[in-house]
């Protein structure tokens, strides 16, 4: 039961339905903060002069492998300028600077860029990453192959050809498979900026981002111009501005009860705190990406207390946040509550901190199955 002007330590868990089994998650609320430090290419410590210079010239930036990759901005007077500069014209996608690199070349030569991220990425919850992207005017061809790998700290690989697999696999850094943006033809616009992204969950290591083709010439999607015949292969040089990685929320399972962080109730009152509005939203915000879900709330109280009470009393938490929800915009017919009291408890142990944890508002999330 919930004693008089209690405080609920809530923590995100969740339960394997048959069996009750217990995993502890953290539910975190997230902002739309870009995680990617100088996404835009706008702060650099020098104005290029020299190509090869995205390491020496660029904040945060710099390049994973012995791939020489070059930054332009508009301050520049030599071949690295915006728009003009030594692999044809392109304005910056916003503000005056972006970076550039080969994602195809000649005995699989390629070119990749690597930023530290601001913070950590949370093991469990969802990120989508962005890009603009621009192919050079003087490139042979244009590829479908841009991808990203995450990793626990910096890469510094001493090659100058692709990071497959299996080469980031055989490093001593922990890393992730590359993961492809997802394309519809190829990128082959050379006046307009082409934006593409790719959303993921985290693992929780992830600290670094690389980006580039990670796969080989027989393996890359290539379209050839035939504006050297002579060449057996070509060259697929893109501009690169825009670089954006924001929070997305949690990624809930289906079939699995977790349990809501910071609801905070006080005897006889039912409201929410800031915090665990946050986390309803989440959960809100799930549910409208994820039309075929539907909502079970349930509402839990400790051992204390006569059970017609404790009964009434998870019941009106759980209708708390089936309230809630329902302001927020989810459709009535998609959210059930009930309260169990103190029938299925996470922890029998007689201690305060076992009700404490006792003291819990759930929901799990179920696929509609048609009648």
């Amino acid at each position: 039961m919930g004693a008089p002007f209690e405080l609920e330590v809530m923590r995100l868990r969740f339960i394997n339905i048959p069996t009750y089994t217990v995993l502890l998650l953290t539910l975190q609320s997230g902002i739309a903060q870009n995680f990617v430090r100088n996404g835009g290419f706008e702060d650099f410590v020098e104005c290029p002069v020299k190509m090869s210079n995205l390491n020496r010239d660029t904040e945060f930036w710099n390049a994973p492998t012995l791939g020489t990759t070059d930054y332009f901005n508009e301050c520049s007077k030599t071949k690295l300028g915006i728009p003009m500069n030594f692999k044809g014209k392109q304005e910056a996608y916003e503000g005056n600077g972006y970076a550039g690199l080969y994602l195809f070349a000649p005995k699989d030569y390629r070119e990749y860029i690597q930023v530290e991220l601001s913070e950590t990425l949370k093991k469990g919850h969802r990120y989508r990453l962005s890009l603009s992207l621009s192919l050079s005017e003087k490139s042979d061809g244009a590829v479908m192959d841009i991808g990203a790998v995450f990793s626990e700290k910096p890469l510094s690989i001493h090659t100058k050809r692709q990071l497959s697999n299996a080469v980031l696999s055989s490093e001593s850094i922990k890393t992730t498979h590359a993961k492809q943006f997802s394309a519809t033809g190829f990128y082959d616009d050379k006046k307009e900026w082409m934006q593409v992204s790719l959303d993921i969950v985290a693992k929780g290591f992830e600290n670094n981002l690389v980006l580039g083709n990670f796969k080989s010439n027989g393996g890359t999607l290539y379209l050839d111009f035939k504006n050297n015949p002579a060449k057996t292969e070509g060259y697929s040089y893109y501009y690169l501005d825009d670089v954006s990685l924001i929070y997305l929320g949690p990624d809930y399972k289906t079939n699995q009860s977790y349990v809501l962080n910071h609801v905070n109730f006080d005897f006889d009152r039912f409201e929410l705190e800031p915090k665990a509005k946050q986390s309803l939203k989440d959960v809100f915000e799930y549910l409208q990406k994820n039309p075929n879900l539907k909502v079970s709330i349930s509402g839990h109280t400790d051992d204390l207390g006569s059970e017609e009470y404790n009964e009434v009393l998870s019941d009106q938490r759980a209708k708390t946040v089936a309230r809630y929800l329902i302001r927020l915009g989810l459709e009535k017919g998609r959210i059930t509550s009930t309260g169990y009291g103190d029938k299925i408890p996470l922890d029998s142990t007689l201690t305060d901190k076992a009700r404490r944890k006792n003291r819990r508002v759930e929901f799990v999330m179920t696929e509609f199955v048609d009648e």
